[in-house]
């Protein structure tokens, strides 16, 4: 993967090792410049609620896992989400009637989200137990590459860097397999042979700094969903829910599960939801929530049922998917 200098901006920087703090020590190739890569770590199990958001986010972004009564900014308009989704109508099927309703505020509809830890019986949870001891067992510590990889991303996402981040490493994150397999990437890949690498990459820089960063009030969630129901910029073909939750699992690592939809058949948040936990949370196609919402409300569920069982969140994912089919969870 090439990452851009920050001094010279060539894409020649190599890997030199690990830093006494588990950062990624570089070198540039090209002008000898030498530099740590990624924010310095902070456990998981250290990051409170209200810190968990992006320092370059509105304090509005984070929302807490425990439904949060703290106020936020505005919630962007239905009138953009429903331009969005329907400005793709021609080439995606009439828009559902539920996505031309007038959205709910976040905070309202999110009290409507009402799956709780309190839901999981307590039988469940002593079966989880065991399981969980029996898994650290076997798999005491998390991937390693999975590691170094999220910390490269992360540093290549941030504001400042994104501009300098080059095509080749953009296409080769979409295509990685690394931190969750975002499945399918054929359309991605058709938009961005179309694009040609200089326009694509421009694309693809304008989706991350949307989903991570937002230009205007909208509340996160909202932003996730104006990029998976439309087509027309700052959303891009091929680029939807899979590969912007990967982009939010490499961002905030504290926060995103890498489970990366939230219904699949394989296995989405909801499925592991009813499998793991016994609780049922709803169906897309049944529900008045939008899919970023949901996307967003089931993993912070998810995260607080795991607690702080776990080294961090990929190694919390691990165990989820070992355990969501065991035949001890009936």
């Amino acid at each position: 993967m090439a990452l851009a200098c920050p001094t010279c901006e060539e894409a020649a920087a190599e890997y030199l090792g690990m830093a006494d703090d588990g950062r990624n020590m570089m070198r540039c190739t090209s002008c000898g410049h030498e530099w740590v890569l990624g924010a310095k770590p902070v456990s998981p199990r250290a990051v409170s609620q209200t810190t968990r958001a992006r320092s370059t986010s509105s304090s509005a972004a984070g929302k807490s896992r425990t439904k949060s009564t703290t106020s936020r900014p505005p919630t962007r308009s239905s009138d953009s989400v429903t331009r969005s989704a329907g400005r793709t109508a021609g080439t995606r099927g009439p828009v559902r009637e539920r996505e031309r309703r007038p959205l709910e505020d976040v905070d309202t509809a999110q009290a409507r989200f009402t799956a709780t830890a309190a839901d999981v019986p307590a039988e469940r949870w002593r079966v989880i137990e065991a399981l969980r001891r029996e898994f650290l067992t076997d798999f005491p510590h998390p991937d390693e590459e999975a590691g170094r990889y999220r910390d490269v991303y992360r540093q290549a996402f941030e504001a400042d860097a994104l501009p300098y981040t080059t095509p080749l490493a953009l296409k080769d994150f979409a295509n990685s397999k690394v931190v969750a397999r975002p499945g399918n990437m054929s359309r991605f890949n058709d938009e961005w042979r179309a694009l040609g690498n200089q326009r694509a990459a421009e694309a693809f820089r304008g989706v991350v700094s949307h989903l991570l960063r937002g230009d205007d009030p909208a509340a996160p969630e909202d932003r996730l969903t104006e990029l998976i129901v439309s087509d027309d910029a700052p959303a891009m073909p091929g680029f939807r829910e899979a590969m912007l939750t990967r982009v939010l699992c490499i961002a905030e690592p504290e926060r995103f599960l890498p489970i990366l939809l939230y219904t699949s058949s394989a296995g989405g948040k909801r499925e592991i939801a009813r499998q793991v936990f016994g609780i049922e949370l709803p169906a897309p196609e049944t529900t008045s929530q939008t899919i970023g919402r949901l996307a967003y409300w089931s993993n912070d569920l998810l995260v607080e049922l795991i607690g702080d069982r776990f080294v961090d969140l990929d190694h919390a994912r691990q165990f989820l998917w070992w355990v969501k089919d065991h035949p001890d969870l009936g």
